[in-house]
């Protein structure tokens, strides 16, 4: 995912960055005509923010998590079980998801290039 360059200060008053759109393309499904999947998204969990996904330790950028949810709103926590609901049907789907970044409270937000997933 690419975030487009942001503000500190922005970043710090609002405490996060714009949504930007992340897509997972399914290709070749097979099944019913509409079935529903779960889908669970891992990694490593930034320890001061629940549910966000850390920043890699190389990353030059700090105070910053990845937030991830439905383009409806729901959020989709990093390692939670439950996950989110998808219809697919045969052939190609997308799974559309958007990302933000969230300043961590009480933290100061050092900026710098997000290294590539």
């Amino acid at each position: 995912m690419h975030f487009p360059t942001i503000s500190r200060k922005d970043l710090m008053v609002t405490g996060q960055s714009a949504r930007v759109p992340v897509v997972f393309q399914l290709k070749d499904c097979k099944g019913p005509a509409q079935y529903e999947v779960r889908v669970t998204l891992t990694g490593t969990e930034d320890s001061e923010q629940p549910g966000f996904l850390a920043l890699d330790a190389s990353s030059a950028a700090q105070g910053v998590g990845i937030g991830m949810e439905k383009t409806d709103g729901t959020p989709v926590p990093i390692n939670n079980t439950s996950g989110a609901t998808f219809v697919l049907s045969n052939g190609n789907n997308n799974l559309n998801f958007n990302a933000w970044l969230q300043a961590k409270s009480g933290r100061e937000v050092t900026m710098g290039i997000l290294p590539p997933p």
